[in-house]
């Protein structure tokens, strides 16, 4: 019973995950087609193959050099960072973690 229950939501999680990958392709796209650019050349801006561009905006996974590339050409170079902005830390606390700062996770 437990191993079902563990089944449906890696199910559910991997529905999720498609979905948004097709609804970023769908935005690729309607934003290469506003701008008026055929897949070659936001492929050839961006410094990637046309599969790559295809493939992402089928909503097939990419590598995060292949969308970084392509949001850079299609003049959203700061959309990574206003999804995921970098971590904040008060004066205070920076001075309580001088030289504690953790570098990753064991």
């Amino acid at each position: 019973m437990m191993f079902y229950h563990f089944t449906v939501h890696i199910h559910n999680d991997i529905t999720r995950l498609m979905k948004e990958l097709i609804e970023l392709g769908e935005r690729i796209r309607h934003t290469r087609i506003t701008a008026k650019l055929k897949q070659r050349e936001l492929a050839a801006r961006a410094a990637v193959s046309i599969a790559s561009l295809a493939s992402l905006e089928r909503g097939s996974p990419v590598t995060t050099a292949t969308l970084v590339r392509i949001l850079h050409a299609l003049g959203h170079r700061g959309a990574l960072s206003d999804v995921l902005p970098p971590p904040t830390v008060s004066p205070l606390e920076l001075q309580k973690l001088a030289g504690k700062q953790r570098q990753r996770v064991r």
